[in-house]
């Protein structure tokens, strides 16, 4: 990371592992202050102490529009300030969308699009104070939804229309979407139907699934990480930016 992260002062939501811990691990290191916010307190406190540098580690409910506001507040008055928010929370389902039920549906977008609303009202005031940025990662993936992951791309769609959404209504503040290609090590697949998967794994193939993640293949969590932290320091501002694996690293 350059030297754009000396100083920083981040909130990352979604960060108990995978490609959010990963940011705010690499954004410590890089000399950023940052509060690593999730539901699950010992993985966010673990990583705090982990990063160092003055992080702290946040408990959060996304869904719960009362805990986001105080954990926005405990960031900020933790971390002095904030300078950016990153919103990685997300629940990522596979399931045959004509077999998703109501309960599915109302958790995706509950985690995915409206815990975004949450935290981004919250810290509004704080990042229009440091004149500061907003990222939503979304998915390389979202234009073109893979069977079986219809669920989990709608929510990613919604979330990059309210982050425009946002922009229109706030011009003063820098809102960005950051699609990421598939990454290993994150753990989403975890709880996926086996049978499911690779009942649809030879469609994604069919469908140029791995030409979407770049002709180099999935990315690691780290270079997911880092292309997102890339965002946050540049000089410029990226609204819409999809990263992908680099073909002539692969």
């Amino acid at each position: 990371m350059g030297e754009g992260l000396s100083g920083r002062r981040i909130l990352i939501v979604g960060a108990s592992s995978g490609v959010g811990r990963s940011i705010g691990l690499q954004a410590a290191a890089a000399g950023a202050s940052v509060a690593f916010a999730a539901r699950r307190e010992e993985l966010v406190r673990s990583a705090a102490e982990e990063a160092g540098n003055g992080s702290v580690g946040l408990v959060c409910d996304a869904r719960d529009p009362a805990s986001c506001a105080a954990m926005v507040e405990q960031a900020a008055a933790a971390l002095g300030g904030l300078d950016a928010v990153v919103y990685s929370t997300a629940i990522d389902i596979l399931v045959r969308i004509a077999e998703a039920t109501a309960q599915q549906w109302s958790d995706t977008f509950a985690t995915n699009v409206f815990g975004a609303a949450h935290v981004t009202a919250a810290a509004l005031p704080h990042v229009r104070a440091s004149k500061g940025r907003f990222l939503y990662i979304s998915a390389s993936s979202v234009d073109r939804p893979l069977p079986a992951m219809g669920v989990y791309a709608s929510s990613k769609a919604a979330l990059e229309a309210m982050c425009r959404a946002w922009q229109s209504e706030h011009p003063d503040v820098a809102f960005s979407n950051v699609r990421i290609g598939s990454a290993l090590g994150t753990g989403v697949t975890d709880s996926w139907d086996r049978e499911l998967l690779m009942d649809v794994a030879g469609r994604w193939a069919e469908l140029g699934y791995v030409h979407d993640n770049g002709p180099g293949g999935p990315m690691t969590v780290d270079e997911a990480a880092a292309a997102v932290l890339a965002v946050v320091e540049a000089p410029t501002w990226f609204r819409d930016i999809t990263a992908v694996s680099d073909p002539g690293r692969a």
